[in-house]
């Protein structure tokens, strides 16, 4: 499979040969924290790289470059043109996800045209690779079962404008309903191209974007409250503390009055956030993903170390 971008060959030989070394580094590494800080060197490796090929959305795309899925793809066929194909595919499926998303969530149909330009994109790229052109078909069918999130989202959202309280099953189904774009779409272009995946690979897939998506929610509950956006902190916070208190409170304090509503260190989050990295670690994967799983480890500790630093 080609490599092809902007660059000059010269150029493109030299971000290869880094990237080819940052992987392999990568893949002897066998201390935790080693291999977190390369996954951090090799995703802003990539990112670069990437820019000199194609990046019409700089902030969209900020969150669109885990290199999660070009590890896992490299680690399982050892093919370096191979890993880039599956990271160009998932980063531009999840860049017509959030696209999409914030149609929905600003109704602003700028964002509408441009997830509609990228999925022409997706399925351009899928066209020139002789082996996954049913990805076509399956990824657009799999796009229309992950669109029923957004309608989702709305109802939870005027819930929420009600006051309504949501009970532990609700906020779990909620976060996990959220992140199964990982499993839904993502996870077959892996399933597509990679020897040794199979489902439960899928599913420790999905239990990290749900951790992740957690994080984003801790890192936006102010933003999400000024914009009347579900957020699980918030979601949690209303059975304690009403929306309307909530959304009345100076930003400044936004943060401090959601969690004085839901307990952290033992309430709802807390509980759903050991649940999925429990869930994790009792998955059985193949050795080629079992760095999936140590990621689970850090993204759980992560979110208790930011949410409740008293334990720690």
């Amino acid at each position: 499979m080609e490599i092809t971008s902007k660059l000059s060959n010269f150029e493109n030989s030299i971000y290869l040969d880094k990237i080819s070394k940052s992987i392999r580094d990568l893949n002897s590494t066998t201390d935790t924290l080693l291999f977190a800080q390369q996954m951090v060197s090799l995703s802003a490796l990539l990112s670069s790289f990437d820019r000199n090929l194609d990046n019409p959305f700089p902030g969209i795309d900020e969150n669109a470059q885990d290199p999660t899925y070009f590890i896992a793809a490299y680690f399982d066929t050892k093919n370096i043109a191979e890993s880039l194909w599956v990271y160009r595919i998932v980063r531009s499926l999840t860049r017509y996800i959030l696209l999409s998303d914030r149609f929905y969530e600003t109704g602003n149909k700028r964002y509408a045209l441009l997830a509609k330009q990228v999925h022409k994109s997706v399925n351009e790229l899928l066209r020139s690779g002789l082996d996954v052109q049913h990805l076509i078909y399956s990824i657009n069918y799999l796009l229309g079962q992950f669109s029923a999130f957004w309608k989702f989202e709305h109802i939870i959202k005027r819930r929420i404008l009600k006051n309504y309280t949501f009970s532990y099953a609700e906020i779990r189904h909620f976060n996990l309903a959220k992140s199964s774009d990982a499993s839904l779409v993502y996870a077959k272009v892996l399933d597509a191209k990679l020897p040794s995946f199979n489902e439960n690979v899928a599913l420790v897939l999905h239990y990290n974007q749900a951790l992740l998506d957690i994080q984003d929610d801790w890192e936006d509950i102010e933003d999400d409250v000024q914009e009347d956006m579900p957020n699980i902190f918030v979601m949690a916070a209303v059975e304690n503390v009403p929306y309307n208190r909530i959304k009345k409170s100076r930003r400044n304090i936004i943060r401090q009055v959601v969690l004085a509503g839901t307990n952290p260190s033992t309430g709802t989050v807390s509980r759903l956030v050991n649940e999925l990295q429990t869930s994790s670690n009792r998955v059985s994967i193949p050795e080629n993903f079992a760095f999936l799983k140590f990621l689970s480890d850090r993204y759980a500790d992560t979110l208790k170390r930011k949410i409740f630093p008293a334990n720690f």
